[in-house]
């Protein structure tokens, strides 16, 4: 997730992966945040996939795809607001028939096969996937490609940042679970122990918790960032409450893999006190207070945790002089209620 330095593509997480509040000031402009959300898949000859990147949902009818074996992409239209419009079918080196065309409807699967950021457009080159496994692919599918120009006025992508050219792409294209009615591909969720917390391995003080109730906040490059986060198969989808962005991430074991490749590794939580019963004591909050775990994830153990805290007047004066915050002080007297 660095956005900021670049962002989710290179993620900053709150970089690139989330473009920050909506008036902060971004170092990378909007189109070039475009690659850490939009990631290409490679096709070979017919449509074979060479490796997977970026899956997309059609969100509006009538864009005019032909059959992989074609060879190339009709083009077609859009401007926000409006409908698909028919550009035209370049020669494609060979005849096709009424068969090699079928048009795409809500709710089809396309992987991104390339995208191309011009002055005043944005091509999005797209291949159908059926179920959008490559390594189950159904030879009875026959993978379908198209092209579509998301034209803007003169000008506005010069100043536009991320939040605001996706409102126009997730018109036609969106990214994750399909709207109601449309196929969805069915994989066995994985399962993560929550809460749980991350680290970036390129950047350690920028850090990522996961909360049981499928919320998550952030603490990158100095900035908080909140949200909620879902689980498909191997992809944790996280959603920024403020911008409404979702970038998918890959759980990879214990860990987890952001669109740029950057590793968020798994801390490990403090262990209770053997004596305490597996209950957390106000010295298991003093040790996670002093390594620098961040707030978040302090309450979020005492929330999930069995606890035996003293909160009196004189334990409350201990534990402030020992760094514990106001938070997690207010947390610790609530968890005795």
């Amino acid at each position: 997730m660095q956005a900021r330095a670049l962002v989710l593509f290179v993620f900053s997480f709150g970089g690139l992966l989330f473009a920050g509040p909506p008036n902060q000031t971004q170092s990378a402009s909007g189109t070039e945040q475009l690659g850490s959300v939009y990631i290409p898949t490679g096709v070979g000859e017919n449509g074979v996939v060479t490796h997977a990147g970026t899956v997309l949902v059609v969100q509006q009818d009538h864009i005019l795809a032909l059959a992989a074996s074609i060879g190339c992409y009709p083009s077609n239209l859009y401007k926000s607001g409006g409908r698909i419009k028919l550009g035209f079918i370049q020669n494609c080196g060979r005849r096709y028939t009424p068969a090699d065309q079928r048009r795409l409807q809500v709710g089809d699967r396309v992987y991104l096969t390339s995208m191309e950021v011009k002055s005043s457009e944005i091509v999005f080159k797209v291949q159908s996937c059926g179920n959008c496994d490559p390594s189950n692919i159904d030879p009875e599918n026959v993978p379908y490609r198209a092209a579509l120009s998301f034209e803007f006025q003169k000008g506005y992508l010069d100043t536009a940042n991320l939040k605001q050219i996706r409102e126009t792409i997730d018109q036609v294209f969106g990214i994750g679970t399909p709207q109601a009615g449309a196929p969805h591909v069915q994989t066995s969720a994985v399962r993560l122990k929550l809460p749980a917390s991350y680290f970036s391995t390129q950047n350690p003080a920028d850090q990522l918790q996961l909360n049981s109730d499928n919320s998550f906040s952030l603490q990158e490059s100095g900035q908080a960032y909140h949200g909620n986060f879902t689980i498909n198969g191997s992809t944790l989808e996280i959603t920024i409450t403020d911008t409404g962005i979702k970038t998918p991430m890959t759980i990879q074991g214990s860990n987890l893999s952001d669109p740029s490749g950057q590793t968020w590794a798994l801390r490990e939580q403090p262990t209770t006190t053997a004596s305490s019963g597996g209950a957390l004591r106000n010295e298991d909050v003093i040790k996670m207070a002093k390594v620098g775990i961040d707030d978040g994830t302090i309450i979020a153990k005492i929330r999930s945790s069995k606890c035996q805290f003293d909160t009196s007047t004189d334990a409350l004066i201990q534990l402030k002089q020992s760094g514990v915050s106001a938070a997690v002080l207010n947390a610790m007297v609530g968890a005795g209620k």
